[in-house]
Order: structure tokens, then C-alpha cells, then sequence
């Protein structure tokens, strides 16, 4: 990471901080992000989503990962691979409350859990999201504990303690849309939330 950016994250001490920083690495204003490699922006089936997902960041919901729902399609190694669209990352208890509030009423699954444990991930409480031909191949869902996120790697180590406590304050939150291939009911209902709840 340049010293530019890690000066940046150094400087964040609040999970809205955490959240601008994060909308500003989508939109190419940042190089890096510390739970991503340095230097690597979102990749590519994110572009669509960029707009949305940077949205939510300045509205409370930090995002840590994100797919579209994308309809079957043959893949590198022949297989037939679909997903469904699904996003997660953190948020204080009122956003959690603003995210329940705006997928009410819809077919979104959302899983909020309270972080921090020290047990790791609970993979019981995972949903597949990635299908390559009939196996399983990428889950959403699993609690991260607070080793996680407090990792100098993959997690916000390289930040100030009260930016690593924010996270680990925080609800973790997935939402996924259960049907495969369909990816027109969760960004428009994330796209409503973040309209309602910007700062």
C-alpha cells in the first residue's frame, strides 16, 4: 500500500470513516483497501455495482464483499457457473434496523449477528452464492472474529485501534437474493436504502 494510502486509512477512527474510505476506493479515488491485495480495485463484474455499493458505504453499511447475481455461464474450465447477488460487510445497530426496514417485504435473506467472537468463523451460519457446475464453489454469511478482523493482512490491522474496534462494535450483515441469476431485486432495494440514509 503507498504511504499516501496508509496514511489515509491511519487517519480513519470511525466505521463512517471506514465507509467513505471504502466508497473511495470503489470509485478509483483510493489505490488500496486493507482487506483487499494493494494496488487491486474491485473487480471487473463489480463495475455495475460500483455506484450502489459506494452509496451504502457513505450510508452506514461498510461493504467488506459483493457479487451480482449472474445466470449460468460455461466457465474457464467448462463447467456451467451461476451466482446469486449477495453483499456483506458491517453496520451499526440503526442501519442494521434501516436494512431489515427496506428488505421487508421482499424475497432478500438477510443474516445479522453481533462480531467479536473468538470461536472464528461459524460456517453454520454460511449460504452458498457461487455454483460451479453442481458443486458449491463461494459462500456468504460466516461471523468473522475479531482476530479476522484485526489482521494486518486481510482484515483493518494497519489502522487505528478505535477503526479496528469499529468493525468489531459493529453487526456483521449479509443479504443475499436466494434465486441464482437474478440481479435486479437486491441493488434496488440497497440503491433505496442508501437514498433514505446518506449522511
Amino acid at each position: 500500500m503507498s504511504p499516501e494510502d496508509a496514511g489515509r486509512w491511519r487517519a480513519a477512527r470511525t466505521l463512517a470513516d471506514l465507509g467513505e474510505l471504502t466508497a473511495q476506493w470503489l470509485e478509483g479515488k483510493i489505490a488500496s483497501i486493507p482487506t483487499v491485495v494493494p494496488g487491486y480495485g474491485p473487480d471487473e463484474e463489480t463495475a455495475d455495482l460500483i455506484p450502489v455499493l459506494a452509496a451504502c458505504n457513505r450510508a452506514g453499511y461498510v461493504t467488506t464483499v459483493s457479487q451480482p447475481g449472474e445466470k449460468p455461464d460455461r466457465g474457464y474450465d467448462g463447467r456451467l457457473w451461476t451466482q446469486r447477488a449477495a453483499v456483506g460487510g458491517f453496520a451499526a445497530a440503526d442501519t442494521v434496523a434501516a436494512l431489515r426496514a427496506c428488505t421487508a417485504g421482499t424475497p432478500l435473506i438477510v443474516l445479522a449477528s453481533r462480531p467479536a467472537s473468538q470461536r472464528g468463523l461459524r460456517p453454520g451460519n454460511r449460504i452458498p452464492v457461487t455454483l460451479a457446475g453442481d458443486q458449491e464453489n463461494t459462500w456468504f454469511g460466516g461471523h468473522l472474529d475479531r482476530r479476522d478482523i484485526e489482521e494486518d493482512q486481510a482484515g483493518y490491522g494497519i489502522c487505528h485501534p478505535d477503526a479496528i474496534e469499529a468493525p468489531c462494535a459493529a453487526w456483521q450483515v449479509t443479504i443475499i437474493d436466494p434465486e441464482w441469476g437474478r440481479n435486479d431485486v437486491l441493488w434496488p432495494v440497497l440503491e433505496s436504502f442508501a437514498a433514505h440514509h446518506q449522511a
